[in-house]
Order: structure tokens, then C-alpha cells, then sequence
């Protein structure tokens, strides 16, 4: 005994301590028999420091990551209880829940708790971790369906043998002692089918009006109840044969009907998953074979560098090659190159370079850190400055970027402003479908009180708005896993339903519309650049991600690249840094060089200018070059869409050939602004949402960050590099932009097929309830036509969306 209360074991006793200590016995009231007993476990190998750092996923000596499986993790309470470990152990930052994998990811301070403690305090509430060092984090763990099939089994048993007892009632057989005595064998059998069979509904509607809530299992739960204590009231007084027989074999379809779901719900969340197959790309260091000095080498010798160049540098034993590789395929001892503003895909050491690391993505906070050659630098992280050299030392998991990419702390700050159909649709739903049941059944109780209860199970039972529930998972569902075949990925659901609702597109131009891969840049120098200032601006753009900086780097291939300081990249103006002690800039007019005595004649095309030592040399000329199909999306959206243009470069494209389509396609001298910084473009998507505009924004995710995040839904567009921002609500491959009119038509299609659905089950809905008002329609057939719904539904969602998609996207 402790606190007036019996434990089976001090285990159990030892866990309420804990909880009463931490006011977290709601626990108890979620759960009758919440956790199992703890187990002695001998932790102390987690003490060790090579097992912790294969253990741990991110780590800077302060906060640590690690995801531990736990496979007793089994309801509701279990939930409450681990999310909320902060409340045990200030230690503990946050504490979320995958419960189909039974996945725990915990952020702790390292500095206040370890990684056994962690593990311990886990175990002595109940959840003991299971540990392997070859696989951390399974894959291919899969939720276990055993407690459902033993109520299922027990449901089936019992439904079946009082239908059998009842066959005198059927056949009208009227024998006093039989009678009776089936009548109480029933009673029996019923019993263990409503309090442990039906126990679920018990769990779910008391947790919803603790919360002050009403879900949809309250009605069902109503008729199942009335229909048992009707059945406990005619069985005693003798006065009927209750509804044993209805309300067992209601609960045993309802089950069924339960499984059929939780395995749907099981395959979407399987197919969900293709997201940690999105093919990222990164910079892999390959060596040159024998050929000279190459793009990003590092060696001397190569072609067209003359000797006195070569003699600055001590010569390098090896020349290496830049190829663009999925990050799936990086293996333990490849070299990479991170470059500003990319993130790192796998944990590797440092091996070159000065890093600055943003671990926001990780962590939540964006205080970067500087790390020296030698620091293991872990995924996740986003270089800041200078092109820096890792060597991988863990393969990378995709599914961590994934899991990176939907943290919390980088989700929309306000809620959206799109509404859903199924918020809209379901918040008054159980509301109407209750109050029509007690009419129903005030009524026939007032008239013919044999048909009451029948009627007023019937209506809760036939009403259940279970279509909806499943429409919604199949339909988003099989859409994002097409769009995720045509190169287009969605960071949730959620994304797809609002795509369909906006009704303005904003588009950014350089890195979006045009592409800066397509041409090679035209030299615009009165002085040609000599072998030193090509080297020189070579290895300055061979440290930035930005599109023209890579389209120069390849351009200047042959030139010798030279050690690089103070890089820095400002956002949407260039990059400067000391390349071999001179001071070095790139950028735009206004950032290089201002002075009005050395400016450039506006000319047609993005351009690129470059001053060394503060002396203004010219610049590199990109020739518009819009992407293939270009005109056809813009002129499609254009039909349905308002669309806008923003721009960081000069107004000179108006005046060039090229103008032409963009004045057609952007009609409104409004809906065209040029010389476009970054917090311009994101006061413009504030001004759009200010009338009630619904924005989608789409840019290159460099300069956009903040307009991405402000739209209503931001996609990314990128070519062959890591241009993965938390900012953004999808990727989307730079090939398949013009594809966007029929990504937008396949997800208004969507919405129009869970209308549909919802239609169908109005119309299923109302043929039952013309039905069960009037008493004629039994609890039973109700739910045996339930699941056969829900089947029927799930049929309609998956072929009409895979119809669609293949007449959208036939390969």
C-alpha cells in the first residue's frame, strides 16, 4: 500500500511515484492498466562513448537527438505519458510519438541527463527501449494487431453462440424455461463483448469529453449501451429476450470494421513513406583519372594555367572531380563538398574548409556554430560561408531528413487560413446525427416502445461518417504518392487539399521560370580576365549553391582554384571573400559596384559583375533562357490563376524579344516587379493575403525562404543540389515545373472525389436513416453495411485517383 492505493509490485509502485511527483496521474484516468511492469535492465553499456555515438543522431555537447524503439508503447496513454517526459526531467526538451512504430525521438540536454539515464527513466515507467546498435531506428517494424483479433475473436465467439441460444426466440418457440434460461446465458455472453470487446469505444469517448469534446464514437458508444441495459431490463423482469444478439453482433462488425480501417490507415502511412526516397543530390569528390585540373579540382597543371600560376601553390597529389549523386547512393569514405546554404546529408568529418553550421533544422535553434577541420559535423546541418570537404562516416538515412523536414519547429506559425472540407463538413455532424437518434427515439418510445430501441441504435450506428475518415487518407494519400513519382514532393496531406484552394501564384524568375544551367554565360570585359582573375572569381562562385554561381564554376573549369577567407554570401545581392589575399565580389551592380562611373548599360538577361580589389573589371551575361514548356504552363494557369512575377533582376528583359511573353503572361504592369529583394517579396505575398487571396509561391528556395514560408504553400524548384529548406512546403524537381497546371488540376480532382464520397455517403446515409426511423432497419444489418461502405468508398478513392493520374501522368 502507498498513498491509500494497492500495487501489484514495487515496479508499479515506483511509477506512480514518479507520476504523483510530476502531476501526471491522468495517465491512470486514460488508461486502467497503463505500461507494464518495469524490468531491471542493465544499461551501463550506455555509458560508453563509441556506443553512444552510433546511438545518437545529432549531438553539438549540449542538445543530443536520439530515437529509441519501444515496443510497449500500445495506446492512448502511453502516448500522453512519453510526450510529456519534459514534465519528469527538465532535461528533457521534447518527446514525440511515431505509435505505429512505436518510435520515441528524444531531445536532451547532455549536460543535465546522459543517454543512460534517458534509457533508465524509460524503463522505470515502463518502456524499456530495445536497443541494437546495427539498426537503430527499424524500418520495418509494423504495429501489432493481436489486441484487436483477440477482441475480435472473443466478439465473434460470443455473437455467434447467442444467436444460436436465440434461435427459440427466432423460431418463435415460446418454452418459460428455455426462455429464461438462454435469456440469462446471453446476458452472459454479452457482457464480456461490451466491457472488452467494446472497451475501445469506452477510452475514446471519455478521453474526448475529459478534453471537452464530442467524437464521433460517442453516438455509437450511446446505442451500444442502451441496447445492453435494455437487454439487462428485459432478461430480468422476464419481460423480453434484449438485444444480446444485436448489440454482439453490432460490436463484432464494428470491429471488423476497425481492423479494415487501422489496416488502410497502416498502408497509407506505408506509402507515405516514399518521401525517404526523394532524390536529393549531392557534390561527390571523385578523382580526375589522370585528366588535368578539372571543376573544383584542387591539383595544379590544368590545361591553360601558365607556370608562373602553377609555382604560387605547392602541388597537389591528386586532382578531384565534382559529380552530382542521389544522397542514397553516398557510402562510408566518400568525399563531399558542402557549399553556403546547403545541407548536409550524412554525418562525416570535416576534412577541409572553415564551417559555420546552422543546426535549426535539428535543434530549432539557429545560433550557428563553428566547427575546425576534424569535427564530425552531423546531417542535417546547413553550411553557412564557405565551400567546406567532408568525408562521410554514416551512410545517410533519408527518412531523418524527412523527419527533419516536418519538425515542429518549422511548421507555418499561424494556423493555415485554408480551411479544411473535412473541418468544415464534421463539426456538426455528430451534433445533428445525436439530436435526430433521441427524436427518433422519444418518438417511437411515446408510440410503439418495441421499435425504440432498434430505431435509435440503427440511426447512430447507420450515420457513422466512417466514409469521410477514409476518403480523406486514400484520396491525399494515393495523390501524394503520384506526385511523388513525377518528381514532386509534399511535405503532408495537408499540402495537396490546399493547393487546390489557392487562387494566385507568385513566381520567382531567375532559378525558377529561367534556368542559368541552360547557356553559357557571355564575357563582357574591356579588359579580358587574365589567368589570375579567372582563378580568382573561379574559386570565389565554386563556394556558393546559387544557380549562376555554379553555372560560373563550370564555365571557368579550367581555371586553378585558390584558397578562399571571409567568405560571405549575402542574400539575393552576391558573394564576396579574400581569394589568395585580394578582395574579391560578385553580384549584382549595386552590390559590386556602385559608383555610377562604373556601371554597366542595362542589357537583356540576368547579369553577373565582378570587381577585384575594389576596381570594377565587368561582368558575365546569362541570356534569358526560359525552361522547356514554359509557355504552356503559364499560359494554362493563367486561364484559372491570377499570376505574379518577382523579380531580383532589372526591368531590361521588357525590352528584349523575350519581354513580350512575359508582358502576355504577367498582364498589369503590377503583376510584374523587378529589382525584387527578399523581404519584398514576402511584404508582397502579405499584401495578396490581405484581400483574401489564396497564394502559392514557387522559387528557387535561395533567395525565397521568407515568401515560401509566408504563402499559403511554397514550393522549392531545384536542379541537382540539396535546396531542401524547411521553409518550403514541396520540393519539386526543376524538370517537372512544367507540369505544374496538372499537378494543381489532380489535386483540385481530389477534392472534388472526397466531395463525391461525402455525396455517396449522404445518400447511403439518408436510404438507412429513411429506414431506421421508421424501425425497420436492425442495429446488426446497420453494421454489417458499414464496412461494406467503407470498402465501397475506399474502392471509389483509390480507382478514381489512379485513374486520374494515369490520364495526367501516362508515364
Amino acid at each position: 500500500m502507498f498513498d491509500k492505493k494497492a500495487f501489484c509490485c514495487d515496479g508499479c509502485k515506483a511509477v506512480y511515484e514518479v507520476l504523483n511527483a510530476n502531476q501526471l496521474c491522468q495517465y491512470y484516468e486514460l488508461m486502467p492498466a497503463p505500461g507494464q511492469a518495469p524490468r531491471i535492465a542493465r544499461l551501463e553499456f550506455l555509458d560508453h562513448p563509441d556506443i553512444i555515438s552510433q546511438l545518437l543522431e545529432f549531438t553539438d555537447g549540449a542538445v543530443s537527438n536520439v530515437t529509441f524503439y519501444v515496443p510497449s508503447i500500445h495506446c492512448s496513454s502511453c502516448l500522453y505519458l512519453l510526450e510529456h517526459l519534459y514534465r519528469i526531467s527538465p532535461a528533457i526538451q521534447t518527446s514525440r510519438v511515431d505509435f505505429l512504430k512505436k518510435h520515441v525521438h528524444v531531445t536532451f540536454l547532455q549536460k543535465d541527463i546522459s543517454l543512460r539515464q534517458v534509457a533508465e527513466m524509460l524503463t522505470s515507467l515502463g518502456y524499456e527501449p530495445l536497443i541494437s546498435l546495427n539498426d537503430v531506428v527499424k524500418e520495418t517494424e509494423t504495429p501489432s494487431y493481436r489486441p484487436l483479433l483477440y477482441k475480435l475473436a472473443v466478439a465473434g465467439f460470443c455473437a455467434g453462440n447467442i444467436m444460436l441460444f436465440s434461435f427459440p426466440e427466432y423460431l418463435g418457440l415460446d418454452d418459460p424455461s428455455f426462455k429464461k434460461l438462454f435469456g440469462y446465458l446471453n446476458l452472459l455472453l454479452a457482457t464480456p463483448v461490451i466491457f472488452y470487446s467494446g472497451w475501445g469505444y469506452f477510452e475514446s469517448v471519455w478521453a474526448a469529453l475529459r478534453r471537452k469534446m464530442i467524437n464521433i464514437d460517442l453516438p455509437i458508444l450511446v446505442g451500444i449501451l442502451t441496447a445492453y441495459s435494455r437487454t439487462i431490463y428485459e432478461v430480468l423482469t422476464q419481460t423480453g429476450a434484449g438485444y444480446s444478439d444485436s448489440v454482439t453482433g453490432l460490436i463484432f462488425f464494428l470491429l471488423i470494421g476497425k481492423w479494415f480501417q487501422q489496416r488502410t490507415y497502416d498502408f497509407m502511412s506505408f506509402e507515405r513513406d516514399y518521401k525517404s526516397y526523394f532524390p536529393l543530390a549531392a557534390t561527390r569528390l571523385v578523382p580526375a583519372r589522370g585528366r588535368g585540373q578539372g571543376a573544383g579540382g584542387l591539383g595544379l597543371g590544368g590545361r591553360g594555367v601558365g607556370a608562373e600560376l602553377a609555382e604560387l601553390l605547392p602541388p597537389a597529389p591528386c586532382p578531384l572531380l565534382e559529380e552530382s549523386v542521389p544522397v542514397a547512393s553516398l557510402k562510408k569514405g566518400d568525399r563531399i563538398r558542402i557549399r553556403n546554404q546547403e545541407l548536409i546529408p550524412a554525418d562525416g568529418i570535416l576534412y577541409k574548409g572553415s564551417a559555420t553550421i546552422d543546426y535549426s533544422f535539428v535543434t530549432g535553434e539557429s545560433e550557428p556554430e563553428s566547427k575546425k577541420p576534424g569535427t564530425l559535423l552531423y546531417a542535417g546541418g546547413k553550411q553557412l560561408g564557405e565551400a567546406i570537404e567532408l568525408e562521410v562516416v554514416r551512410e545517410v538515412s533519408q527518412s531523418y531528413l524527412t523527419q527533419l523536414w516536418n519538425n515542429d519547429a518549422f511548421r507555418k506559425g499561424a494556423q493555415s487560413r485554408i480551411r479544411t472540407f473535412a473541418d468544415a463538413v464534421g463539426k456538426y455532424f455528430t451534433v445533428t446525427v445525436l439530436t435526430l437518434a433521441f427524436l427518433v427515439g422519444t418518438y417511437w418510445y411515446l408510440t410503439d416502445a418495441a421499435k425504440a430501441v432498434n430505431a435509435f441504435t440503427a440511426i447512430l450506428i447507420v450515420a457513422c461518417p466512417c466514409v469521410l475518415s477514409l476518403s480523406y487518407p486514400f484520396v491525399l494519400g494515393n495523390g501524394i504518392r503520384i506526385f511523388g513519382k513525377q518528381q514532386f514532393y509534399l511535405k503532408n496531406a495537408d499540402v495537396l487539399e490546399q493547393m487546390a484552394a489557392c487562387d494566385t501564384i507568385v513566381f520567382d524568375k531567375t532559378g525558377t521560370l529561367t534556368s542559368a544551367m541552360a547557356t553559357r554565360p557571355v564575357e563582357d570585359f574591356s579588359v579580358p580576365l587574365d589567368e589570375m582573375e579567372r582563378s580568382l572569381v573561379a574559386s570565389l562562385v565554386q563556394q556558393s549553391a546559387h544557380p549562376f554561381s555554379r553555372k560560373l564554376f563550370a564555365h571557368l573549369a579550367d581555371a586553378l582554384t585558390l584558397p578562399v577567407e571571409n567568405f560571405t554570401e549575402v542574400t539575393g545581392q552576391g558573394i564576396k571573400g579574400l581569394v589568395y589575399g585580394q578582395f574579391v565580389k560578385i553580384g549584382a551592380r549595386s552590390f559590386v559596384h556602385p559608383s555610377p562611373g562604373n556601371e554597366a548599360n542595362e542589357v537583356e538577361g540576368s547579369v553577373v559583375h565582378v570587381s577585384i580589389d575594389h576596381i570594377y573589371r565587368g561582368c558575365f551575361r546569362f541570356p534569358n533562357q526560359f525552361r522547356a514548356g514554359i509557355s504552356t504552363m503559364l499560359a494554362s494557369l493563367q486561364a484559372n490563376h491570377t499570376l505574379y512575377l518577382l523579380s531580383g533582376d532589372n526591368d531590361a528583359i521588357l525590352r528584349s524579344p523575350a519581354g513580350k511573353d512575359l508582358q502576355a503572361w504577367f498582364s498589369g504592369k503590377e503583376q510584374m516587379v523587378f529589382d525584387c529583394h527578399p523581404q519584398q517579396k514576402l511584404d508582397m505575398i502579405r499584401s495578396l493575403q490581405a484581400k483574401g487571396r489564396r497564394v502559392l509561391m514557387v522559387g528557387d528556395g535561395l533567395n525565397d525562404a521568407g515568401a515560401l514560408k509566408q504563402a499559403d504553400v511554397g514550393i522549392a524548384v531545384t536542379d541537382n543540389t540539396i535546396q531542401f529548406t524547411p521553409s518550403s512546403d514541396a520540393i519539386l524537381e526543376a524538370g517537372a515545373l512544367r507540369r505544374l497546371p496538372d499537378f494543381l488540376t489532380y489535386s483540385q480532382f481530389g477534392m472534388r472525389l472526397i466531395r463525391f464520397s461525402f455525396a455517396v455517403s449522404l445518400i447511403y446515409n439518408c436510404i438507412g436513416l429513411s429506414f431506421a426511423v421508421t424501425g425497420n432497419l436492425s442495429p446488426v444489418v446497420a453494421a454489417i453495411l458499414m464496412p461494406l461502405s467503407s470498402a465501397t468508398m475506399v474502392f471509389i478513392a483509390t480507382l478514381g485517383m489512379r485513374w486520374k493520374g494515369a490520364q495526367l501522368f501516362p508515364h
